[in-house]
């Protein structure tokens, strides 16, 4: 079972209550491999750590491109009203979403939820080597 969390934000002076699941592992993967290609060069371990880092990178790339994973993060929420849930998906966020803010802690809170992008450095392989982007060092 995936992970859920329930997030409150005030949007424009409202409060609101968000539901954020993360994504099934072989999902995740996809997405994460998305990111790397489009951060390329510019991907540092250390901004796996803070979501806001990873956001401010992507603000570098293409938009066309950008617009595809944060399309692809905002079907890990789901706007909680009376305890009724509503999938976001590029269509209706509008709707429910009155600043860009919101929107901007609400990726943040996915990139969270989903914590494989926080323990990059934790493998069997040794981690990644901190002195180059995204380098596994293998032992043996």
């Amino acid at each position: 079972m995936r992970k859920e969390s329930i997030v409150r934000l005030d949007d424009d002076g409202e409060q609101k209550e968000f539901k954020i699941r993360q994504m099934s592992a072989s999902r995740g993967e996809r997405f994460f491999y998305k990111l790397l290609m489009l951060l390329g060069a510019d991907a540092k371990v250390e901004m796996f750590d803070d979501p806001g880092a990873i956001l401010g990178a992507l603000a570098a790339q293409p938009f066309d491109k950008v617009q595809e994973l944060l399309d692809e993060m905002l079907s890990c929420v789901s706007r909680v009203t009376d305890g009724i849930e509503t999938q976001l998906t590029p269509d209706n966020v509008d709707g429910f979403i009155a600043s860009p803010i919101t929107l901007f802690k609400l990726r943040a809170e996915v990139f969270k939820a989903n914590n494989f992008f926080q323990k990059l450095g934790q493998t069997q392989f040794g981690g990644f080597n901190a002195g180059s982007p995204l380098t596994i060092k293998r032992q043996g």
